[in-house]
């Protein structure tokens, strides 16, 4: 595959199948046609308008259909685990699913789950400090 390009439609549906990714990672719509690759997630599009509202230093948006990908863009959406592994990950550090997205993905649990896929990606097994659990209070 070249430097950046349409995604092939076998590894569309690679992702596809991977676990929760037929529904939207932050709310209930279904067969999501936009992804962060920053949490290697798929969303709808009203979600993905208030993921680019954070800025690609938060949340970086592809449409998956519409955009060009690179290979480390495609890697992030398969090493990631689907989009039940986010929200897991999100509910065992007291995170629900519901909560707003500006303040879901400006924890210090988000940022762990971003930075703990990018060293995936770069080949580093050993993930960053763990945040714990969410706090209301302090974050």
């Amino acid at each position: 595959m070249s430097a950046a390009s349409q995604m092939p439609k076998d590894i569309e549906q690679r992702i596809r199948a991977l676990p929760g990714n037929n529904t939207c990672c932050d709310c209930n719509n279904n067969a999501p046609q936009w992804a962060s690759v920053t949490y290697g997630s798929l969303m709808c599009l009203e979600c993905s308008g208030q993921h680019r509202s954070l800025g690609v230093h938060l949340s970086f948006v592809r449409s998956i259909q519409m955009d060009s990908w690179t290979e480390r863009q495609i890697a992030a959406m398969e090493k990631s685990g689907g989009n039940q592994k986010l929200v897991d990950f999100f509910q065992s550090r007291g995170i629900e699913k519901t909560m707003r997205v500006a303040a879901k993905y400006n924890t210090k649990q988000a940022a762990y789950y971003k930075e703990r896929l990018s060293r995936w990606l770069d080949g580093k097994t050993e993930p960053p400090p763990d945040p714990g659990r969410y706090d209301p209070a302090t974050g």
